[in-house]
């Protein structure tokens, strides 16, 4: 990515901003809380929203929801029946509020629900090939983004390489993402140093906005 940033062309992308994965009493936070304490998680989360919002870059949220129409899907692999098996990011339908385990962590809350936000549509598996990201991107003119949130090695890694596919310079700030295990954590940190134009701690991605 280089040091040069421009305000106006760069997004900030957060995947999954949301407590099952993220909070004590979520679904899955079983499986990441080791994982979140270790990279400070949600401290990251915070500090490069905050600094983002000060400095003026365009946040974007790609979510994950489920409606209880997803739940007999015939087509399914291992992650996908892994959020089914929990019963993560549940809600009853798209005029609906998510529950209390999906919803997005209130720490977070206030930037997501900052009106100069743009929230995309729901992604049903890990990218954002199923879900308005990339348009809204687009629409806004946005070349660059700063990519963070969880999973590590799950949706933030299959939006990095989407993103790119799609012609977005890319950096992945890692110690803002979580996951399952240590090896999955690094397995990813290992593919973002491979695929993006940049990946930074928390206060790397700072001193570069």
């Amino acid at each position: 990515m280089g040091t040069i940033l421009c305000l106006n062309q760069t997004a900030i992308v957060i995947t999954d901003p949301q407590n099952d994965f993220l909070s004590p009493g979520g679904r899955g936070y079983h499986l990441t809380k080791a994982n979140i304490k270790q990279n400070n998680t949600l401290v990251n989360l915070e500090l490069l929203l905050s600094t983002a919002r000060s400095k003026g870059y365009q946040l974007f949220v790609s979510p994950h929801f489920l409606y209880p129409h997803d739940y007999d899907w015939q087509f399914t692999g291992n992650e996908q029946e892994m959020l089914i098996s929990l019963r993560v990011y549940q809600k009853l339908n798209q005029y609906s509020p998510p529950t209390p385990e999906a919803d997005y962590v209130s720490s977070l809350a206030p930037y997501i629900w900052d009106k100069t936000t743009i929230i995309a549509t729901p992604h049903k598996v890990a990218s954002p090939q199923t879900n308005d990201l990339v348009y809204q991107l687009r629409q806004r003119r946005k070349e660059q983004v700063i990519l963070a949130g969880v999973l590590s090695n799950v949706c933030v890694e299959s939006h990095m390489r989407d993103l790119i596919e799609n012609g977005f310079k890319t950096a992945v700030v890692y110690d803002a993402t979580a996951t399952i295990s240590e090896n999955d954590f690094h397995a990813a940190v290992t593919n973002y140093r491979a695929f993006s134009s940049a990946t930074w701690t928390t206060r790397e991605a700072i001193s570069n906005m």
